[in-house]
């Protein structure tokens, strides 16, 4: 995802969800932001 150069508007649109999933996480349904399967199986393990 490094390599990855995001135009100005993708990166406010990626910021906007992010601000979204956090208002709209619960004690039932949390979100995470992973970039990678490695980071999905971390975030699996705490759950």
């Amino acid at each position: 995802m490094e390599s990855l150069e995001l135009r100005p508007i993708e990166e406010a649109k990626i910021s906007c969800a992010k601000k979204l999933f956090n208002e709209i996480s619960t004690t039932g349904v949390r979100y995470h932001d992973v970039d990678s399967y490695q980071s999905l199986l971390a975030v699996m393990e705490t759950l």
